[in-house]
């Protein structure tokens, strides 16, 4: 499996890891924050729990709380000894996760490129978004290769509670939204459309042809499309009919949208060379349909100009 497909099951599997929040305070109840035991950790208004059980095992680092930078850091002790022991640096020895806070406008910038080891999974009150950070690479150490094999199943499970119950309870302990993205190819196109100046790009139908923007803001209609939703590779059949087509002209790039009657989350990629790859769009919440809303993106376009 390529990088890019592992980018894209990964971001599914963390989005489904958030299904059981909702968008208001009651968001992300799990089994794992009904536990009683939680070793609370504190960095200004935001709060990090971690089972008892897994925290005598792990160092939780509070950073410096400030907007773009990571508030907690968690590692596993046994690999930062072990790397101590081996003479190593130990500043990314064990590291599990980290969970850091950003502006819009960093969240913008995120969204229009490669996020490999990051998650948006949340939003604040105040429209700061909140990032899962986790190492692309492994980081476990021991001093040999027979404590690595006999301490792999400790490793695991922390890996696992890590990347199934951290987020949900983090939302649900500081009273958060869920705001997840995935980083499949779709979405960066979408959001560099919306967000990334200099871009050139044209929304088109058969109605008035393709429509380029002129000081348009498209971000309503982007996060329509991005916000707790999921683009995945699918081997379907392409669907017939009309679409609407999100293209980039200078790339000799471009997305249709296809408007056939329930089919319309399938999305068809074609790239300069005529490669063609179609993708699904899953949303976990409301009743979204992506090319109605690349629809109303191109209606408000034309209207915008008068068409």
């Amino acid at each position: 499996m390529d990088k890019k497909k592992l980018a894209i099951s990964a971001a599914f599997a963390a989005l489904a890891a958030l299904l059981p929040a909702g968008n208001g305070p009651d968001a992300g109840m799990t089994c794992a924050y009904a536990q009683t035991d939680q070793q609370q950790y504190k960095n200004g208004d935001m709060t990090l729990l971690i089972p008892e059980a897994y925290d005598k095992l792990l160092t939780a680092e509070i950073e410096k709380d400030r907007i773009g930078g990571v508030l907690f850091r968690v590692s596993e002790k046994a690999s930062i000894d072990a790397a101590k022991h081996l003479s190593y640096n130990t500043r990314g020895a064990g590291w599990i996760f980290s969970i850091g806070r950003v502006d819009e406008g960093r969240r913008r910038e995120l969204l229009c490129g490669d996020m490999s080891g990051a998650e948006i999974f949340a939003r604040d009150a105040n429209g700061q978004c909140y990032v899962y950070y986790h190492p692309t690479d492994v980081r476990y150490m021991r001093e040999n290769n027979e404590a690595m094999k006999r301490d792999q199943a400790q490793w695991s499970r922390l890996n696992e509670w890590a990347w199934s119950s951290v987020r949900t309870d983090f939302i649900r302990e500081n009273r958060l939204e869920t705001a997840a993205y995935d980083n499949s190819e779709v979405s960066i196109a979408i959001a560099r459309a919306a967000y990334k100046p200099g871009v050139r790009y044209t929304v088109s139908t058969t109605q008035y042809g393709p429509i380029e923007p002129e000081n348009f803001d498209a971000a309503p209609y982007a996060e329509l499309l991005l916000q707790n939703a999921v683009y995945e590779r699918t081997d379907a059949e392409t669907p017939d009919g009309e679409y609407v087509v999100l293209a980039f002209p200078d790339e000799g790039l471009r997305y249709d949208f296809f408007k056939l009657k329930d089919h319309e989350n399938y999305v068809r990629e074609v790239r300069p060379d005529g490669t063609e790859t179609l993708y699904k769009a899953i949303f976990f919440y409301g009743s979204t349909r992506a090319s109605v809303a690349m629809q109303e993106w191109y209606d408000a376009l034309a209207a915008q100009q008068n068409k």
